[in-house]
C-alpha cells in the first residue's frame, strides 16, 4: 500500500508539472508582444556627424522597448552608440502615431591615436510615424544627455 501511495503521488507531480509545463507554453504566444526591427539614419547636431543605425522593436504592451546601435560617422575615429530605449505612443491614430519615450545608452569614441572613452547617456526621445504603409516611415529628435555634451539627434528611419 505505501508502494501505490508513491506511485500516485509521483505520478500526481508527473501530471502536475507537465500540465503547468503545457500550460505555459500554450499560453506564451498570447503574452508575447510584437517584434519587429527598424533601420534609421540621421545626425546629430552639435558636430554635424552623420549616422546609421538599426534596432529590434518589442512591444509591451502599451510600451515599445527598441534595443539599438549607431554607428557615428567621424574623422579620426570610431564612435559607436548602444541603447535602450522605450516609447510610449501619446497620439495614437490609425494612419500616424505621435509617440515621447527615455532610455539608457553609452557612446564610445576609439580616436585613431588615443585611449577610448564610453560615456553613459541619457536619451529623451520624440516622434512622429506613419502605420499605414508596409515599410512604416518615421521621424525623431533625441536629446542625448552626456556629461559636458549634451547633442540632439535627428533621425529618420523604418520600421519593419
Amino acid at each position: 500500500m505505501d508502494r501505490i501511495g508513491r506511485l500516485t503521488k509521483a505520478s500526481l507531480t508527473t501530471v502536475a508539472a507537465a500540465s503547468l509545463a503545457l500550460a505555459l507554453v500554450a499560453v506564451r504566444p498570447a503574452q508575447a508582444g510584437p517584434i519587429g526591427f527598424q533601420a534609421t539614419g540621421g545626425w546629430y547636431t552639435d558636430s554635424n556627424d552623420f549616422f546609421l543605425g538599426a534596432g529590434a522593436r518589442v512591444g509591451a504592451g502599451t510600451i515599445t522597448v527598441i534595443p539599438n546601435a549607431e554607428w557615428l560617422f567621424v574623422d579620426s575615429a570610431k564612435s559607436y552608440t548602444l541603447n535602450i530605449d522605450a516609447t510610449m505612443s501619446v497620439l495614437p491614430l490609425g494612419v500616424a502615431s505621435v509617440y515621447a519615450g527615455a532610455g539608457l545608452g553609452w557612446i564610445t569614441t576609439d580616436p585613431d591615436n588615443g585611449k577610448s572613452n564610453t560615456d553613459s547617456v541619457v536619451n529623451l526621445l520624440a516622434g512622429a510615424g506613419l502605420n499605414a504603409l508596409p515599410l512604416k516611415p518615421f521621424a525623431q529628435f533625441k536629446y542625448v544627455v552626456a556629461s559636458g555634451n549634451d547633442p540632439f539627434q535627428f533621425a529618420v528611419g523604418v520600421r519593419f
